[in-house]
């Protein structure tokens, strides 16, 4: 019997969010591509929580914005973290967490989002079904990645249900297959050994813990108590949590915990002595926090797999970075792979991604490892009688981090070289100036409609053109669209937007630079 052999453009390794949104946003293009994902159903685990307002910003690119912000948690949880002994103990302290806020402020129009992983991914996976270009196959595993004949990528697959495999030919790879890619094995991607944290037993209840949480509101509540350190998750604002047990006393080996030594251990953090409330645990999930980083991102066979995601970097979870910068990547890379297919650019286009993208990853993976150490410094501080305040001010960055996100300047001959420096800022990864600069994402602005700027970009590049400017920049052969009023965008000039959001250059209205322009377009 003859091997069943399909041909797509697109082969995506991976039915998490970052997979889905490839496959999403590769049929916005126009793109087909086939999805296979081992598991048979998406995640029935909360996992990944936090979606930044720059995810927010793609998720509405994609038409998903309303329905995913429909699942989070409501505002009044998301205003701050709060450290105690037990829950039932006096507050050591409360952080206020600005980047978490789910109401919309001044610099987006949409806001983050504080959801869980299980609730999103359905979501996104009706959405990839719903574009015929899209062949979305879960409980589908990768085995094996050779070169094809044609010079594009063969992949063996097997259909779990029935053990029967068959091949898919690509022209392209995305590995979006999480930390323990498939993929980057098969691939012969080389993962740097990076820095391996202590287990977490990952504990998912229904409880009505409200007693003990009072007004004590918060996006996450840590708790240093007699059986252990860790965190409770509010997933509904209810009765729906997530306890992240990350140490036990007396210490235990992570194959030794059991169900019943994570319910005392929620007792205990709780401070339900009398073991009055009903816990009803829903799964464990054990899991080792690391940060290890890919090599590189492009290679495999024939140079055409690409790795995104946790594929390509995995991050610790202090601050709750991980996967916006799955996202953030992922949005980075479908465009340049979609005129890459369509034939509008060179392969070596690709490059770019990694080259823009790495420098970002490498800031925020040092960000995250170092939020545990201030967390580490701070409660110390707070429970040894030192100086809180000043380990309050270090731990900022924790949930305070627009600058980080938003003032990303990518460098690469896909932007205008900028002259100049950037606004000042007193922190460059709390603040956020918005500013027309070439790298950066183009800021956000109301137009005269209502609407926001950001609603132009995302399927072609844009030529953001003052109503009174004339002569050739009307002429372009790209789309052009009416320049915001007001700052920070001038009037004086005309600024080219990719389809990713972001600047390309600027140049004088006044003048004709179609040509210069050109190069970047």
């Amino acid at each position: 019997m003859a091997t069943e052999v399909t041909e797509t453009s697109v082969l995506i390794v991976g039915g998490g969010p970052i997979g889905l949104t490839a496959a999403t946003l590769l049929a916005q293009h126009g793109i087909e591509s086939v999805l296979v994902n081992e598991r048979p159903t998406t995640s029935t685990h909360p996992r990944a929580r936090f979606l930044d307002v720059r995810t927010s910003e793609i998720l509405d690119q994609m038409g998903l914005y309303e329905a995913v912000a429909a699942t989070g948690l409501p505002p009044e949880w998301l205003d701050s973290v709060r450290y105690s002994t037990r829950m039932d103990a006096p507050e050591v302290l409360r952080l206020p967490t600005q980047s978490y806020d789910s109401t919309v402020r001044s610099i987006s129009p949409v806001a983050p989002i504080m959801t869980s992983q299980d609730l999103v991914e359905p979501i996104m996976k009706a959405a990839a079904e719903s574009y015929s270009v899209c062949d979305v196959r879960f409980g589908t595993r990768l085995e094996a990645l050779e070169d094809a004949d044609d010079g594009g990528v063969r992949a063996t697959v097997r259909h779990m249900d029935s053990n029967a495999a068959s091949t898919i030919e690509a022209q392209w790879v995305i590995g979006a297959d999480g930390r323990g890619s498939a993929v980057r094995d098969l691939g012969g991607f080389a993962l740097d050994e990076g820095v391996i944290g202590s287990p977490v037993q990952d504990v998912l209840f229904h409880a009505d813990i409200s007693p003990w949480v009072g007004d004590r509101k918060g996006a996450l509540l840590f708790v240093y108590h007699p059986l252990g350190y860790g965190l409770f998750q509010p997933l509904n604002g209810i009765d729906r949590w997530r306890a992240q047990c990350t140490t036990f006393t007396p210490p235990l080996a992570p194959e030794e915990v059991t169900e019943e030594h994570c319910v005392a251990w929620i007792r205990s953090a709780i401070g339900d002595d009398d073991a009055a409330m009903v816990i009803d645990v829903l799964g464990i999930a054990p899991w080792m926090p690391e940060e290890r980083l890919a090599g590189c991102w492009r290679g495999g066979p024939g140079d055409r797999v690409l790795l995104a995601g946790d594929a390509a970097h995995t991050i610790f979870p202090t601050g709750g970075y991980g996967m916006n910068l799955g996202y953030h990547g992922i949005h980075n890379l479908a465009w340049k792979l979609a005129a890459v297919i369509r034939g509008d650019a060179g392969a070596e286009l690709l490059d770019t991604y990694e080259q823009e993208r790495r420098p970002q990853v490498e800031l925020t993976l040092a960000t995250a490892t170092e939020n545990a150490r201030r967390a580490g410094a701070m409660y110390r501080a707070a429970l040894g009688g030192g100086d809180i305040d000043s380990a309050v001010a270090n731990l900022m960055q924790y949930g305070n981090f627009d600058g980080m996100i938003l003032s990303t300047e990518y460098l690469s001959p896909l932007c205008q070289p900028e002259t100049g420096v950037g606004p000042a800022v007193e922190n460059p990864i709390h603040d956020f100036v918005p500013s027309v600069r070439a790298g950066r994402r183009a800021p956000h602005s109301l137009l005269p409609d209502g609407g926001s700027v950001l609603s132009e970009f995302g399927s072609d590049y844009v030529l953001l053109v003052p109503d009174e400017a004339v002569g050739p920049w009307r002429r372009t052969a790209v789309r052009t669209a009416p320049m915001p009023p007001g700052e920070p965008y001038r009037r004086d000039e005309v600024v080219l937007v990719r389809p990713d959001g972001v600047v390309a250059g600027r140049w004088p209205a006044a003048a004709d630079h179609v040509a210069d322009m050109m190069q970047f377009a």
